[in-house]
């Protein structure tokens, strides 16, 4: 299969701005887009797509590259699978590859395929499973929205249908959608409403299954798999990523049906986890899109118990956090059919700060003070911090620089974070020159001089340039990923996105570079010129001493040309 030329078919049908605004919130800023990098902790963004380029780059943690780069990195995924998935999307005809050869992600994402093509499909001659949906309020656009489904009551009926579709038993056995016992195999999920959950890239990589009867478990998730760990993945987040960006803030609730019922009331912004307390693998997805999150739990004992557990979280990563306790025994679902949206939306903007939650739900006996101030220590946002410091002194009647001791006692340890590689203030003239030759190739006729590499210091930059005159490689990312590495593609992408001149004096700084170049070199010449000299002095060797005074005033007047 001709890899290169589909990633270069891939990119001629998608932007890739398109593609990372799936997964990052992007704003535009000029002629690029910024957002916050998906790949470390950030407070302000330092991430940038080049849509004239289609590349991006992270001037915090030097992440960078093009849009399989950017899949390859984000999804976890091989080369192969980025290009076979963006491929997918792009409308682009792949070979046929027999099932058995396909790497076992892939295999893994056509099973779940597969699989909410069978639920979607019973679900449809299910007169139970919708008459329960009818009852429970949920409309056909919300069926449609979530692609919700149904698990038949047979043991076998997804695993017969599988094995008809051609997967091998041996995929089966890890996918989590069935179970293989000593003498019996049977389906996971049996006699159940059926929620597909999707990747960050639209994937669906395993189930939600509802009990439609008084049984237990009333939930029941598949088992954690290759493509599926809970602590990554929000129910809902695909569906509500237009939702948050329009709202701001994230709604988050506890269960299947509160998402989905909070989107058919026009609460597009919500999500939930999955059936898991919330991570900080959770947050920092949700940072991608908005600031702020508001968790909305029932008001009894254990929404109490749950909020308490999920704002530290929210707040450590850098989001403000609000809570909002549902009156009686509401839960969202309940308390929209029975309230409507206009009374919902009126509690969401009531919704409490966490100094103000912990306060009202917890008083201000010593516990619960000693518990505000391990959360406000454990955040890293420092003006966020402040202003909830400041909130807990005016509420609490307490002075500010008291609290601020109590942080210093209880400040959390400093955990070993992944090491940021800082961006250069200032880039080195072979860094502005590979930079501008790989974002203007118009004007690589200026670089002829570059062709003497004795000019270039920087070992990498000289061995790309080499490979772009003498090697036959295109100016492209795609041409240098062929001789990179993945963290050179990274520093190359940098370049692109920030060559660090105007455009309107663009030659005059490829100008000003090469002069530059040219002038260390002249100097690094007259040096050793002036080293030899001395030697030839000392050894009183007349002939050597008369031609290398020859060449040193050749370079002396050619650096006073310069000048």
């Amino acid at each position: 299969m001709d890899f290169q030329g589909i990633r270069e078919e891939i990119k001629s049908r998608i932007d890739i701005v398109d593609v990372i605004s799936d997964y990052v919130g992007l704003k535009k800023s000029g002629a690029r887009f910024k957002g916050l990098c998906p790949f470390h902790a950030e407070k302000t963004p330092s991430f940038v797509v080049s849509p004239e380029k289609q590349v991006f780059y992270c001037f915090g943690c030097g992440s960078g590259g093009d849009i399989i780069t950017f899949v390859m990195k984000e999804e976890g995924i091989s080369y192969n699978e980025a290009i076979r998935k963006l491929s997918e999307r792009a409308g682009i005809k792949l070979e046929p590859v027999h099932k058995q050869n396909i790497q076992e992600r892939e295999v893994l994402l056509q099973i779940h395929k597969a699989a909410a093509a069978f639920f979607r499909g019973h679900l449809r001659k299910s007169e139970k499973a919708l008459k329960y949906l009818h009852a429970r309020g949920i409309t056909k656009e919300s069926i449609e929205k979530f692609s919700i489904g149904a698990a038949p009551e047979g043991w076998d009926g997804l695993l017969r249908h599988l094995r008809k579709e051609g997967f091998q038993d041996r995929y089966l056995r890890v996918s989590g959608v069935v179970l293989f016992k000593e003498n019996n195999s049977f389906d996971f999920h049996r006699d159940r409403i059926m929620f597909p959950i999707l990747n960050s890239s639209g994937d669906i990589v395993a189930f939600g299954g509802r009990a439609m009867d008084n049984v237990e478990p009333k939930y029941l998730n598949s088992p954690e798999t290759l493509i599926f760990q809970k602590k990554r993945i929000l129910f809902g987040l695909n569906a509500a990523k237009e939702g948050i960006t329009g709202a701001k803030y994230i709604n988050i609730v506890e269960g299947y049906i509160d998402v989905v019922m909070c989107h058919q009331y026009g609460f597009t912004n919500t999500v939930a986890p999955l059936g898991t307390a919330l991570t900080d693998d959770h947050t920092k997805s949700l940072k991608r899109f908005a600031k702020e999150a508001v968790v909305i739990f029932d008001g009894d004992d254990a929404g109490i118990r749950a909020a308490k557990r999920a704002m530290p979280v929210i707040l450590k990563s850098g989001l403000v956090a609000r809570a909002l306790l549902l009156p009686g025994k509401s839960d969202p679902d309940s308390f929209l059919r029975q309230r409507g949206a206009g009374d919902f939306k009126g509690l969401i903007a009531d919704a409490s700060s966490y100094v103000e939650f912990m306060l009202k739900t917890g008083g201000y006996g010593v516990d619960n003070l000693r518990e505000i101030y391990e959360t406000l220590a454990s955040m890293e946002d420092t003006m966020l911090r402040a202003n909830l410091v400041d909130e807990l002194s005016k509420k609490a009647k307490i002075s500010e620089s008291m609290f601020r001791e109590k942080i210093k006692e209880w400040q959390a340890k400093p955990t070993r974070s992944t090491r940021i590689v800082k961006p250069r203030v200032k880039m080195l003239d072979e860094e502005i020159l590979l930079g501008i030759y790989l974002s203007v190739p118009a004007l690589a006729g200026m670089f002829t001089a570059l062709k003497e590499m004795e000019l270039l210091e920087n070992e990498f930059i000289k061995r790309i340039f080499d490979a772009l005159f003498n090697g036959g490689v295109s100016p492209t990312i795609d041409g240098l990923s062929m001789i990179c590495t993945e963290d050179e593609i990274a520093y190359i992408s940098g370049l692109m996105v920030n060559p660090n001149v105007e455009k309107e004096n663009i030659e005059k700084n490829v100008e000003d570079c090469i002069k530059n170049l040219r002038k260390k070199w002249v100097d690094k010449k007259i040096f050793e010129l002036n080293k030899k000299i001395e030697k030839a002095y000392s050894a009183n060797n007349r002939e050597e001493l008369a031609l290398l005074n020859q060449e040193n005033i050749k370079y002396t007047n050619e650096k006073r040309s310069m000048s």
